[in-house]
């Protein structure tokens, strides 16, 4: 309903067109009327690359389903401080 403050860190005031005085939905649809004839292969700044597989660590399966109590864990890391 106002006018795109977005516009102003683009383009200072001075470069707008004469249309840019119109109303606000005369703007929308001319901008919009810009928008359609944009190629957005050409505007995207990079392309992302495939991502690499990283091999999983190998873990016991024993180890794995070990449970360690964190009461346990609090203790001794008391004991061996100093």
């Amino acid at each position: 309903r106002s006018r795109y403050e977005g516009m102003l860190v683009a383009l200072p005031v001075e470069h707008w067109p004469a249309w840019a005085d119109d109303s606000a939905s005369t703007l929308a649809q001319r901008l919009l009327a810009l928008a359609r004839h944009i190629k957005p292969s050409q505007v995207a700044t990079s392309k992302r690359g495939p991502k690499v597989d990283k091999p999983k660590a190998w873990v016991d399966a024993a180890t794995a389903r070990a449970h360690v109590s964190t009461d346990r864990l609090i203790k001794a890391s008391k004991s061996k401080r100093p």
